[in-house]
C-alpha cells in the first residue's frame, strides 16, 4: 500500500466519516457517490499536505546537513586553532626552558669564577698573613733587641757615673767591646 492509501484507510477506520445506513438503495448509492467525492477530495488534500510535508522534510534535512557541515567546519577550525595554540605554547615553553638552562649555566659559570676568585683571595690573604706573622716575629725580635740595648745603655751610663777615670765609658787598661750577635743580643768582650 502507498502512503496515501494507508492514510485514507486510517481515516476510514477511525470513524471520521461514518456511513449511515439508509434504507433505500438509490439514496444509498447517491450517498456513497457523495462520500466517494468527499473521500477523493480529502485524499487529494491529504496528498497535497503529504507533498508539502515531504518538501518541508527535505528542506529540513538540507538545513540540517548544512548545519552539520557548518559545525564540522567550525569544529575543524577550532581544532586547528587549538593545535596552533598548543604548538605556540610548546615553543614558548621550550624557549623558556632554554633561557632557564642558559641562565643556570651562566650562574654556574659565575659561581665557579667566584669560587676561583675566593680561592685566589684566600691564598693572597694567607700569604699576607704569613708576611704579617713574620713581621710580628721580627718586631718582637727587634723589641727584644731594643730592650737589651736599653739595658746595655743603662749599664754604660752607670759605668760612666761610677768610674770617673774611664774615658768614653771604657777603662784604659781593660778595654771592652760591645758587639751584637746574629740573634740581636749584645755581648761584652774584652780585647
Amino acid at each position: 500500500m502507498s502512503p496515501v492509501e494507508r492514510t485514507a484507510a486510517w481515516v476510514l477506520n477511525n470513524g471520521q466519516y461514518d456511513e449511515k445506513e439508509e434504507e433505500g438503495g438509490a439514496e444509498r448509492s447517491r450517498e456513497e457517490g457523495r462520500n466517494t467525492e468527499k473521500y477523493e477530495l480529502e485524499i487529494s488534500r491529504l496528498k497535497e499536505r503529504l507533498r508539502v510535508s515531504g518538501r518541508r522534510l527535505e528542506e529540513y534535512e538540507r538545513r540540517l546537513l548544512a548545519q552539520e557541515q557548518q559545525m564540522q567546519k567550525l569544529l575543524l577550525e577550532y581544532k586547528n586553532r587549538l593545535e596552533d595554540s598548543e604548538e605556540r605554547l610548546r615553543r614558548q615553553q621550550e624557549e623558556k626552558d632554554s633561557q632557564m638552562k642558559s641562565i643556570i649555566c651562566r650562574l654556574m659559570a659565575v659561581e665557579d669564577e667566584l669560587k676561583r676568585d675566593h680561592a685566589e683571595m684566600q691564598a693572597v690573604i694567607e700569604a699576607k698573613q704569613k708576611i704579617i706573622d713574620a713581621q710580628e716575629k721580627r718586631i718582637d725580635s727587634l723589641d727584644a733587641a731594643n730592650s737589651r740595648l736599653m739595658v746595655a745603655l743603662t749599664q754604660v751610663k752607670e759605668r760612666y757615673s761610677v768610674t770617673p777615670n774611664l774615658r768614653n765609658g771604657l777603662s784604659p787598661t781593660n778595654p771592652t767591646k760591645l758587639s751584637i750577635t746574629e740573634n740581636g743580643e749584645f755581648k761584652n768582650s774584652s780585647c
